[in-house]
């Protein structure tokens, strides 16, 4: 398999393995009680027991961002291509049977689809990053062309959210993804987001904001970035802390780990950063994704059956 289609492969497991390490300490908001959790373990990856206080998931599954997309990973495998109007109906159907957390996004979905709506109509006007933990699936498939990527991408955005701010931040998200498949250093990736044309303005200016931060060390650590970024899913917040996680930790490990112990909403930043160093790792000489993580990831096999899929 050629290393592009290595790295989009690495890309999609990576983003699902970040994800179910960082359920157990998932939407924890206290600094002082995730300071508690970390000291107790020796690592904050696969805390047990899960301590996120907004649902009880088992230890090794996905959290409720997981779970919403691994079904966009079984509908792309095995149609071979996105169809943004099957795709809702699919989403649909997903949250309406799904026993675990439904957030607002996905509550409006299932009224919306009670209600015979149907794309682009079962949308919210939220602001969090639902498109942008979309992207890994995505360049799978559409890597190779930046244009159909882009449309792709917004198609995926409309799916659930409405509105400009994550559209554009899903955007950059998967320019800067598309790079780093393609061989570009994660901070090269980055930096070139600010001066690229499929990048809205206000996100050019946003990377330019996170860039400055980490070059001038305006902050202690990524959890002294964050918790001025803002902890929550919100855009723009939960975009400033993913890349600047991205620009000052290196690896797969330590940067989820940094992320992890951030709090807040770490598992939406977690599918990208994760997506991200999972590529960068592939014919680098880097460390990848830990066999021990993947051996606690529940659906890893089927995770890693759909990515390689994808690229066929």
């Amino acid at each position: 398999m050629a290393l592009v289609k290595q790295r989009a492969v690495a890309a999609v497991i990576g983003g699902f393995v970040a994800d179910a390490a960082t359920m157990g300490l998932h939407w924890i908001y206290d600094a002082d009680k995730m300071k508690e959790l970390v000291a107790a373990a020796p690592h904050p990856e696969f805390h047990e027991p899960p301590a996120c206080p907004f649902y009880q998931y088992p230890s090794g599954v996905f959290s409720p961002y997981g779970d919403e997309i691994f079904p966009l990973l079984k509908d792309v495998a095995a149609r071979g291509t996105f169809d943004p109007a099957e795709f809702a109906l699919v989403s649909y159907r997903e949250a309406k049977a799904y026993t675990g957390r439904l957030n607002g996004v996905f509550r409006e979905l299932v009224r919306k689809g009670d209600e015979g709506k149907t794309y682009p109509n079962l949308a919210s006007e939220s602001k969090d990053i639902h498109g942008g933990i979309k992207v890994p699936i995505l360049i799978a498939k559409y890597a190779a062309d930046v244009s159909t990527l882009v449309s792709k991408v917004k198609e995926a955005t409309r799916v659930h959210e409405i509105g400009a701010e994550c559209e554009e931040s899903a955007v950059a998200v998967a320019i800067l993804l598309q790079q780093v498949v393609n061989g570009v250093s994660i901070p090269d990736a980055i930096a070139a987001l600010a001066t690229n044309e499929h990048v809205g303005s206000t996100t050019r200016a946003l990377v330019q904001d996170v860039l400055h931060a980490a070059k001038s060390k305006q902050f202690e650590d990524a959890t002294a970035a964050i918790a001025q970024f803002g902890k929550s899913c919100t855009l723009p917040g939960v975009l400033k802390g993913t890349l600047y996680v991205l620009l000052t930790s290196s690896g797969y490990e330590n940067a989820l780990r940094a992320n992890m112990v951030a709090g807040g909403d770490n598992c939406s930043r977690s599918i990208i950063i994760g997506a991200v160093t999972a590529a960068a790792a592939v014919g680098s000489g880097a460390g990848g994704i830990p066999a021990e993580w993947t051996k606690k990831t529940k659906h890893y096999d089927v995770v890693k059956t759909l990515a390689e899929q994808l690229v066929q």
